[in-house]
This record gives C-alpha cells, sequence and structure tokens, in this order.
C-alpha cells in the first residue's frame, strides 16, 4: 500500500486546491478581487420568488407582471408604474444574460410550486440566438441555474458549456480569475478600495430588494451617446454579438417549453422584442452574416421568419417595439440598452398592453 502513495497525490493536490479556492472566494477576501457585480442580479431571484409568493397569496392585491428578460429589461421605476398603473405589481426577474434556458428554469418551479401570476413576459432578444457570437455571455449558466436543471437539460447544452460549468462550479477562482494587480490596488490604504466595492455590493443588493428585481436608483446615470457615437457602437456590438450567426435551435427548444409551461399553469402571457438603438436595428435588417448553412443572410432574414413560426405554434403574443410606428423613445445609453430616460415610455409600452 505504502508503495502505491503517489496514487494519492492527484488526490492530495485537488483537496488543497479545492479548499484554497473555497477561502479564496468566501464573503471576507472577495472584495480584495472580485470585479462582477451581475451575481446579485441572480442571487436575488431566490428572495424575489420567495416574495411573490407571499405576495400572491393576499387577498386584496394588485395584479401581477413577471417579467422575464435580460439587462435591456432592469432598470424600471416602480415609483412611476406604481403610480400611473396603480392596480398592476411588477416582479422583475430579468438578469444580465437573461436566456430562454433561465426563464425556463424558473417557470419549472412556478409549476412545481403553483406560483400564477396574472401575467408573465418573455424576451425574445435575437443575440440570444447566436451560439457562435465572438462575447459569450456565461453568468446565466454560472449564476442562474441549478446544477440538477443543467444536467436535467445537459443534451440542450454544448459538452464545453458542461465542463466549463462544472469547473467553474468547483472552483469559483476560475470563473472570477483573481488579478494580483487588482488585489493590490484594492488592499492599499487599509483596504479603502475593498471597503467601497463591498459598500456598492450593499447598495445595488438594497436597490434591487426595493424595486422589486430591477436595479434603478436615483443615483443611475443617464447616459445618452451621441449620434456619431452610437452609429460606431453599432458596428463594433454587431461584429461581437451577431458576427457570425449559428443559429441555436437548443435555445428556442428552451422558448418552446416555457411558453408550453405558461399555457399549461394557465396564465396570459406574451413575448416582446426590446427596441435596440435605430442604427443597431438598421444593421439587423441590412448586414448580411454568415450562417451555419454557410449562406449569408442578414439577423432580420434569419430570425424574424423562425420566431414568427414559434409565435404561430404556440399561439403566443409578439410585441415588436423595434417596429411599432407609436413608440418613440430613442435615447440610448448603448447600441443595445434604452437610457434610463427611456424607461417610463418603456414601461407605458407594457402596462397599456396588459389586459384590464
Amino acid at each position: 500500500m505504502f508503495r502505491n502513495r503517489f496514487l494519492f497525490v492527484p488526490f492530495v493536490i485537488f483537496a488543497i486546491a479545492f479548499g484554497l479556492d473555497k477561502l479564496i472566494s468566501s464573503t471576507a477576501f472577495e472584495p480584495y478581487y472580485s470585479l462582477t457585480l451581475s451575481d446579485l442580479n441572480f442571487r436575488h431571484k431566490e428572495v424575489l420568488f420567495d416574495e411573490l409568493k407571499d405576495y400572491l397569496g393576499k387577498k386584496n392585491r394588485k395584479k401581477v407582471l413577471v417579467y422575464f428578460g435580460n439587462s435591456r429589461a432592469l432598470l424600471f421605476r416602480n415609483d412611476y408604474i406604481e403610480k400611473k398603473y396603480p392596480n398592476w405589481i411588477l416582479f422583475n426577474f430579468s438578469v444580465p444574460g437573461g436566456s430562454p434556458d433561465y426563464y425556463l428554469y424558473w417557470l419549472e418551479q412556478f409549476r412545481s410550486d403553483s406560483v400564477k401570476p396574472d401575467f408573465i413576459l418573455l424576451d425574445e432578444s435575437i443575440e440570444i440566438f447566436n451560439s457562435s457570437s465572438v462575447l459569450t455571455l456565461d453568468e446565466v449558466l454560472f449564476y442562474g441555474l441549478s446544477p440538477s436543471f443543467v444536467f436535467r437539460h445537459a443534451d440542450r447544452y454544448s459538452s464545453s458549456d458542461l465542463t466549463g460549468y462544472v469547473a467553474k462550479k468547483l472552483f469559483h477562482t476560475h470563473k472570477n480569475r483573481p488579478r494580483f494587480s487588482v488585489i493590490r490596488a484594492r488592499a492599499k490604504d487599509n483596504g479603502l478600495l475593498a471597503a467601497g466595492y463591498s459598500k456598492l455590493r450593499s447598495t445595488i443588493w438594497e436597490n434591487l430588494r426595493k424595486q422589486r428585481g430591477s436595479a434603478t436608483s436615483d443615483a443611475s446615470p443617464r447616459i445618452v451617446l451621441a449620434a456619431e457615437l452610437l452609429k460606431k457602437r453599432s458596428d463594433t456590438d454587431f461584429k461581437s454579438y451577431l458576427t457570425p450567426f449559428t443559429f441555436n435551435p437548443k435555445m428556442l427548444a428552451n422558448q418552446e417549453d416555457a411558453i408550453r409551461i405558461i399555457k399549461e399553469i394557465g396564465v396570459p402571457f406574451a413575448t416582446i422584442w426590446v427596441r435596440v438603438a435605430r442604427p443597431y436595428f438598421e444593421l439587423y435588417k441590412t448586414r448580411k452574416v454568415l450562417t451555419n448553412e454557410k449562406e449569408e443572410k442578414t439577423p432580420y432574414e434569419i430570425m424574424v421568419p423562425i420566431l414568427k413560426k414559434l409565435h404561430a405554434s404556440t399561439g403566443a403574443e409578439f410585441w415588436n417595439m423595434n417596429e411599432d410606428p407609436e413608440y418613440h423613445c430613442d435615447d440610448f445609453s448603448d447600441p443595445g440598452h434604452m437610457s434610463p430616460n427611456c424607461f417610463n415610455d418603456y414601461a407605458d409600452f407594457i402596462f397599456q398592453k396588459l389586459p384590464e
């Protein structure tokens, strides 16, 4: 037995690495190296789900809208909604990079716990259906989905998705990758920057709690890009998220399953294509990209027929902000995100379409 002690070396190394990872990624050390805040959105949704269940159990409650979206839906103001639409209340389950697998994950829990809001809205941003974008967002997979969900739906993910998921779940530092330069800077002056990071996280958490899932506050910067800069950024974002375009049928299957569950639990619903900046949308319609069939088509030509077929087969109502002649607020912080200046108009677009 002692002659084969070397066989235990890999296990010892793994145990040491695992222990160090858990130490480094603890809440005590996280402020000194973490560069992300998006995990707060995902963690808060667990709290929001419990709050939603409690609210739905009240006798004299308002009608409840649940919105499953992405970062394009994070800046609603509850004070505006409550004043203008006093019969409705928003529970915002939108998260950075929100995608149909995330909607499905929560809707399975809605069904399991008999959670039945009065209306559900599902985002259908076309970027999420492209599996070959230069920039990819894995926050949903890492922060938003349970291991049981991922492995139950393993056929919906690539082998690289699954191996990355396992590695990042086991070793959080593989996801966050601590940098010595960041640690050194935040440790200066008795950890002044680290304390500032912790305070920022606390502020964001409190905003998420107060706004029921939205991340807005009075301090939210109201950035509006100038027309020329918006045009340049649109070109950059198009190359990052839509070039080339490999349609992901597995993500569409997640959306189909999400809609199927909504219909099973008997909740009225709609899908929404959130408005993007006009130069960016123009590229959707005019710039051809290489597809998985080695053809050249515009993203609009690829996705609109697919979404129309989905809506026809499921009976889903489609709220198209990008081509609605009655919607006019076009202040944008970047090509894909409306400025906070437009979120009251955005709220009007949604709540005026809800049933009485």
